[in-house]
């Protein structure tokens, strides 16, 4: 005696479609899943690159105005080992795909003040020999768009 009706066959099959179905959108899913942490993974590590970058920059200027101040002066430069110290090199520098630049500009310091130092103003000051801006950028491109971190201090002669 026959349990199994035809009706009961196409029920089968019908499982076993949806089944497949399931699986399917399940593997598209974790695929695509699979691609955008990989892209993130890739953007995530670019950023951390382009950071370091601009970091070991800062430190570099900050180390060469411990040494001495004096050496630096107003333009934009990459930064340079000889194997015992480190100095300035005009112009900006490739790493890789990235281009890192360190601009070294002057401070105005308002010309009527009533303190040991004086505010820094944008316009009408007067420039400060003991202080510097520092403006560190490192570019790069990423999925066809232009990116760039900046770090900025205010280097000042502190002996």
């Amino acid at each position: 005696m026959a349990l199994w009706t035809r009706q009961d066959n196409g029920f089968t099959l019908v499982e076993a479609m949806v089944s497949v179905a399931v699986l399917l959108v399940l593997a598209v899913g974790s695929v695509a899943a699979n691609r955008l942490t990989t892209s993130s993974v890739t953007i995530n590590q670019l950023r951390s690159q382009a950071n370091t970058l601009s970091v070991d920059a800062m430190e570099v200027l900050q180390s060469m105005r411990a040494e001495n101040f004096l050496d630096l002066s107003v333009g934009v430069f990459h930064p340079v080992f000889d194997g015992s110290r480190w100095s300035l090199a005009a112009g900006q520098e490739m790493i890789g795909s990235f281009t890192r630049s360190i601009t070294l500009s002057p401070v105005q310091r308002s010309l009527v003040c009533f303190a040991a130092v004086c505010d820094i103003t944008v316009q009408g000051g007067i420039d400060d020999p003991g202080s510097l801006n520092a403006d560190v950028k490192v570019n790069w491109m990423q999925s066809g768009q232009d990116k760039e971190i900046h770090l900025t201090s205010l280097i000042t002669y502190w002996r």
